[in-house]
């Protein structure tokens, strides 16, 4: 049963977030404080692209067809908001209870982003289907039969998304855009990264899901990447050493690991569900153990914020988790 639920909201992950697994501490420790890297990633940020990130937008780019690019579709409201700031307007956008970019209302909506449906892409004659690249398998699955070209970009992290914000400009002659755009992201998120220079940081955990359906979150996720710009330590990377994005979570790990703060995301009013997951730890008293509780620190995370991959809302995600976790 617990398979069931964890596959489940595994997947839901993959689609929200991305755009949609031992080495322990002691428990009885008092959890030692990190203090924000921000040197290193503010002379990331001003530095542009890597080498690295060079060479995998030349990789993405050969998805994309030699001719000239009109008609898009795309299953993603983060590639949907990045095409928005690249001025190109889709020909078909993903059915999405999130906030479609301003403009978009009247572009056709060809449903979910993991259940499209295909004959609806078809009659749009797109020259090409964009969707994100961790859902690639199961949406190729659903497309290929329809002879339409397909490409697949990042879109878990946030350095995914400014990876494939310069893709796009790329391949769709919007380089100066994509450039500007991205020039003034590293502006504000050198200024974040400014302000909590030299504080102290905190082990963290990011929880998605409610009940007993949460997942952990690592640096590999969005939320977990805006974590990590900031300096602070992500139990599932630096405790438990999993290199997944997305791990069910284990209360025996968690109290190992002890983390000083815990960030929820959880569909709906914050509030809510705040209140709703301080209930459910009631009924496991093992909760109230954790520094976190003990010092009052954990927080729901608004979802409209950090409910998807956003490069639009990301500066301002930065900006929200360093108020909760430097304050």
């Amino acid at each position: 049963m617990k398979k069931r639920i964890y596959g489940t909201v595994f997947l839901s992950a993959l689609l929200v977030l991305g755009g949609c697994a031992e080495d322990k501490a002691g428990s009885g420790k008092t959890s030692e404080k990190v203090v924000a890297e921000h040197g290193s990633e503010a002379a990331k940020a001003q530095s542009g692209t890597t080498a690295s990130s060079n060479d995998k937008i030349e990789e993405l780019t050969k998805q994309f067809p030699s001719k000239h690019t009109e008609s898009i579709v795309t299953t993603s409201v983060s590639i949907a908001e990045m095409l928005q700031i690249l001025n190109v307007k889709p020909v078909g956008i993903p059915t999405s209870t999130h906030e479609l970019p301003k403009g978009y209302e009247k572009v056709t909506q060809i449903g979910s982003p993991i259940e499209p449906d295909v004959e609806k892409i078809v009659t749009l004659k797109p020259d090409i289907v964009i969707g994100p690249e961790s859902i690639k398998d199961s949406l190729d699955k659903k497309i290929k039969n329809s002879k339409v070209d397909t490409a697949y970009i990042p879109t878990d992290s946030y350095e995914d998304l400014k990876i494939s914000l310069e893709v796009l400009g790329k391949v769709l002659h919007k380089e100066a855009e994509a450039k500007d755009y991205i020039t003034q992201l590293q502006e504000k998120e050198t200024a974040v990264l400014d302000g909590v220079k030299g504080k102290d940081s905190s082990k963290v955990m990011v929880l998605f899901g409610s009940g007993e359906s949460f997942m952990l979150m690592s640096e590999n996720t969005y939320v977990g990447s805006l974590v990590k710009k900031l300096g602070a330590t992500n139990i599932v990377n630096d405790v438990l050493k999993s290199t997944e994005a997305y791990v069910p979570m284990n209360m025996e790990d968690v109290i190992s690991a002890n983390p000083d703060a815990i960030l929820l995301v959880s569909h709906g009013d914050p509030t809510a569900a705040l209140e709703q997951f301080k209930a459910d730890v009631k009924k496991n008293g093992a909760w109230e153990k954790l520094n976190a509780f003990k010092e009052d620190r954990v927080q729901a995370l608004d979802y409209e914020i950090f409910g998807y991959a956003s490069i639009e809302k990301a500066t301002t995600g930065l900006e929200q988790l360093s108020e909760i976790l430097y304050k």
